[in-house]
């Protein structure tokens, strides 16, 4: 397709092919080939002259004369941009034609379809590190931690150690942690037992037993001749091998005497475990732990720790392929795959973008006036005469030889009639 420029040249070109062909052929009007000539050229340079001046006026007064009626864009700007302005709004661009084309417009599909696309790209991966860093070091733990410390106390506040303390005492048996008390506690007597000196404590705790049995008659008599029998080494060692016999007898797993221990044990464990005041004063022990404890400042010094901790271990970015992107994945495809989830998003972004378009409808129109505005005459012309000058120039060269067509008809039917 032909440039502006060129184009305008030709429509010069064919007005003066038009003037110069009228006045070569004036000379030879008087031969019927020459008036056809002089009558065709004639016509062709009065509708080229016609079509010029036309197209002239849109724009300037030709020759610079200020002809009634011309230099119609300048004179009426004004209306041309409202005209603008209006065809814009209401035609173009008017909210009901913008609200139907976007009714049925998948925008959530689309943005989560991208992203899923992009999402390993070097770019979101950085983008993704550092928006998770900043976030990380960017907590304000001196609010989360009250927050954090108050329900830790709250709930621990709450927590009854009672069934706790059943299910301990139920387990402790399961587990046979009692019958392995027992083994320990028979290992420590039995040690005990065969330490040297502990003849000696036991005669000495034996004798004063016994002398303190205060008895009459003949009995007095008898248990005071015992007592000159025995001495303490003496009776240290029967109460030692009798201790001795009874630790080896419940060392056996099959002993009677074994087991009545352990059944004790068991039940004792039990009440004390079902016990309400041992139970409160467990609650009670714990709750005033809770009281004194500063929990603020011990949760805030872990979540900065904790916080430090991550950071470092960030530093190098791994965690992104390693954990942050198959979450992002995982909650994409979650969130793709819920239908009704997407429908309403699609809803609420038409619903966003429908009440934006009709609180800013009217700034469409006054962006394009505005933009006009900028524009001086002579830059408005030049824009408009390099969108539209080049059909306007071939309204010239169409309008010269259109003149010339119908001067050679006029011209020969001229001639036929005299």
């Amino acid at each position: 397709m032909a440039k502006p420029k060129k184009t305008k040249t030709a429509a010069a070109w064919s007005l003066v092919i038009m003037g110069a062909g009228f006045a070569a052929s004036l000379p030879f009007q008087g031969s019927p080939v020459g008036k056809l000539l002089v009558g065709s050229f004639e016509a062709g340079l009065v509708g080229g002259l016609a079509d010029w001046f036309a197209v002239t006026a849109l724009f300037r007064h030709p020759l610079g004369i200020p002809i009634p009626h011309t230099a119609l864009l300048p004179k009426n700007r004004d209306k041309m941009t409202e005209g603008l302005v209006s065809a814009v709004e209401n035609n173009l661009l008017n909210k009901d034609s913008i609200t139907e084309k976007i009714a049925g417009f998948k925008a959530a599909e689309i943005v989560l379809d991208t992203l899923g696309r992009e999402l390993h790209s070097d770019g979101i991966k950085t983008m993704i590190d550092t928006l998770c860093k900043r976030i990380l070091a960017g907590l304000p733990l001196e609010q989360i931690a009250p927050m954090v410390a108050k329900e830790i106390k709250s709930q621990a506040g709450a927590f009854d150690l009672g069934p706790i303390l059943e299910r301990a005492a139920v387990q402790v048996t399961e587990r046979g942690y009692d019958a392995q008390a027992l083994d320990y506690a028979l290992k420590q007597a039995e040690e005990w037992l065969v330490q040297p000196e502990t003849i000696l404590f036991l005669g000495e705790s034996g004798m004063k037993a016994i002398s303190g049995i205060q008895m009459n008659g003949l009995m007095q008599f008898a248990m005071n001749a015992f007592m000159g029998y025995l001495n303490e080494d003496r009776l240290g060692s029967i109460i030692q091998g009798y201790l001795f016999d009874r630790v080896e007898d419940m060392k056996r797993e099959g002993s009677a005497l074994r087991y009545k221990v352990l059944n004790m044990l068991r039940t004792q464990a039990m009440r004390l475990a079902v016990s309400e005041a041992v139970q409160d004063g467990l609650n009670g022990w714990k709750n005033n732990l809770l009281d004194g404890w500063n929990a603020e400042e011990t949760v805030l010094n872990k979540l900065t720790e904790l916080r430090d901790k991550a950071l470092v271990a960030m530093e190098d970015g791994r965690y992104v392929d390693t954990y942050a992107l198959p979450a992002i994945e995982k909650v994409l495809a979650d969130l793709r795959a819920d239908e009704a989830l997407m429908t309403g998003m699609n809803a609420k972004i038409v619903e966003g973008v429908t009440t934006l378009l009709e609180k800013n409808h009217s700034k469409i129109g006054n962006l394009v006036r505005e933009n006009v505005d900028k524009m001086d005459n002579a830059s408005l012309i030049s824009l408009i005469e390099d969108k539209v000058g080049q059909d306007l120039q071939w309204i010239r060269i169409n309008g010269a030889v259109t003149g010339f067509i119908i001067g050679v008809v006029l011209t020969a039917l001229r001639m036929v009639l005299e």
